[in-house]
């Protein structure tokens, strides 16, 4: 018996959500030409399946599974007869934070994981499925830390399957890059001029590389890397002022500090420290 719960719409401004968590007994062929409008992770249980995204085919026997990005293209269908059913997990999810967590994560993109049979991604959700099947308010806030719980086990336990040894080069220079925009986060002269410097390449190719992997460009993963850091400080010590803060992670202008703050976080730096509890 499919077994599916569904998070109300009243949980939709969580840092992190489940919009959709189940168990598929036989899964059913699925064509999404504009994607899903969340994150989406499906796995295999048994049987065997295969997906296609990126104008790639790939199977997806036990201990594997796929993650793709919102409005990703994409379709699933069983690859074996249908007296052998195809038995999948799957998790949809979003929420406030979750763009952010998967860039801090190295997990934003659409890819394929494979993991180890003892790896506890084998039984989460199912286990996540039973508690919510005895509990009687199935859908508190612990939906949230199921989800985040879920990308760190991904993080720990997932390996990414690489189509070829270019593409692997291509990855590890990206995540040096990316340890060195942390280490210039109070840097004001930091571009994308600076950024293709360093992995010696032209603005045009980096950009085109970044995106290709991440679905953002580098300079905007940059200035998220640097809000990611104004809310550590915020939180950190309610004696350093907003302009403070702004020259700490790079920004010239306190006012275009507030301004971007507001625009990714969707309050102002002063009121994000008000509602955690800084004064």
């Amino acid at each position: 018996m499919k077994k599916h719960f569904l998070i109300p719409l009243n949980e939709s401004k969580l840092p992190l959500l489940a919009e959709t968590i189940g168990f598929n007994p036989a899964q059913e062929n699925i064509t999404r030409p504009t994607g899903y409008p969340y994150y989406h992770w499906i796995q295999t249980v048994s049987g065997q399946g295969s997906i296609m995204f990126q104008n790639k085919q790939i199977n997806l026997t036990a201990n594997n599974g796929v993650l793709l990005l919102p409005n990703m293209a994409h379709s699933y269908k069983n690859e074996q007869s249908d007296s052998t059913p195809w038995k999948t997990l799957y998790l949809t999810f979003g929420g406030l934070m979750v763009k952010e967590m998967l860039i801090t994560l190295g997990l934003y993109q659409s890819a394929v994981f494979h993991w180890e049979q003892e790896a506890p991604i084998s039984t989460f959700i199912t286990n996540v499925l039973k508690q919510n099947g005895e509990a009687t308010d199935s859908f508190s806030i612990s939906a949230s830390s199921n989800v985040y719980e879920f990308l760190l086990l991904l993080k720990k336990y997932g390996k990414t399957n690489k189509s070829s040894f270019k593409e692997t080069n291509h990855l590890v220079t990206l995540y040096s890059l990316i340890d060195w925009m942390k280490s210039q986060l109070s840097n004001p002269d930091i571009g994308l001029d600076e950024m293709a410097l360093f992995i010696h390449t032209s603005k045009r190719h980096l950009n085109s590389l970044f995106q290709k992997n991440f679905h953002i460009t580098p300079y905007a993963y940059f200035v998220n890397l640097r809000i990611q850091q104004a809310k550590k400080l915020l939180l950190e010590n309610n004696s350093v002022t907003i302009g403070e803060i702004a020259l700490q992670v790079g920004f010239r202008s306190t006012s275009h500090f507030v301004a971007t703050f507001r625009k990714m976080v969707g309050i102002p730096p002063e009121k994000y420290r008000r509602l955690n509890g800084i004064f």
